[in-house]
């Protein structure tokens, strides 16, 4: 168990497809008026750098890991001390991946993630999907992973980092309005039924004529929703309680008590 609060945001905002530059132009004015301030770590929605539903933008902003825009980011998380998880694309060979990333408060990369359950033709056709389950980095003493939007739908995918060990649950997202069942209750029932902290990162308003949910949340290892954000745009920080991990799972102790039976044919 962790041995400290840890203090986390989620910014929900709006995207500018095709614009990488004035994301991370966004990214530093919210630093520079300290709203930030006191923070451990910053989560930002799905895509962040690029957009998400114009596919071209996507393609054309995608990097490697170390790219431009993720080294901005870096940078940023670097001088003001707090650890930045970021979605964006990534090149790698003929076709990019839907990608995360989570860089420390030294702007160091600790966690970098592949999406592997791509959502739909859109997705299918413009990712290679990942093929290895989120790792799980360190970070203040706690044990975070990640599981981006789709993902975060199938129960397989939290229960793993729960087995392995996570404490928090980092879910950049896209999803749209008529998904919204997504924020409402399938994040909050994925927190209880594991006992993790989960931080659900949304993209809001409109793309190409695609408007997202919104409904950004950070939820307790009880299922309980600690902070939402409406559809404009928010920053939720909450204070995450390290002792909120054992008393969940002692209320509510699925991980201990689960046995597992082969289905009869």
């Amino acid at each position: 168990m962790p041995d400290r609060p840890l203090t986390l945001a989620i910014w929900q905002q709006p995207g500018v497809p095709g614009e990488p530059y004035t994301m991370v132009e966004r990214l530093a004015a919210l630093f520079a008026r300290g709203a930030l301030a006191g923070v451990d770590l910053l989560l930002l929605p799905e895509l962040w750098t690029t957009g998400y539903m114009d596919a071209l933008a996507v393609t054309e902003g995608s990097e490697r890991p170390n790219g431009v825009y993720p080294a901005k980011i870096a940078a940023l998380a670097s001088k003001h001390g707090v650890a930045v998880a970021f979605g964006y694309a990534e090149h790698n060979r003929s076709r990019p991946y839907n990608s995360a990333q989570l860089v420390d408060p030294t702007g160091r990369p600790i966690l970098h993630y592949r999406k592997v359950n791509l959502w739909a033709d859109y997705e299918r056709a413009l990712f290679t999907a990942g093929d290895t389950p989120s790792a799980i980095a360190e970070l203040h003493g706690w044990r975070i992973g990640f599981s981006i939007c789709y993902d975060t739908e199938y129960p397989e995918t939290v229960r793993d980092l729960a087995m392995r060990g996570a404490d928090l649950v980092l879910a950049p997202a896209a999803v749209g309005r008529e998904f919204a069942l997504v924020g409402e209750a399938i994040i909050r029932v994925r927190a209880a039924e594991n006992g993790v902290w989960l931080a659900f990162a949304n993209r809001s308003g409109e793309e190409l004529g695609y408007r997202f949910d919104g409904q950004s949340a950070i939820v307790g290892p009880d299922g309980m929703v600690r902070a939402r954000a409406d559809e404009d745009e928010a920053l939720l920080i909450v204070t995450l309680d390290p002792a909120a991990l054992p008393a969940a799972r002692a209320e509510m102790p699925y991980l201990h008590e689960m046995r597992w039976a082969a289905p009869r044919l």
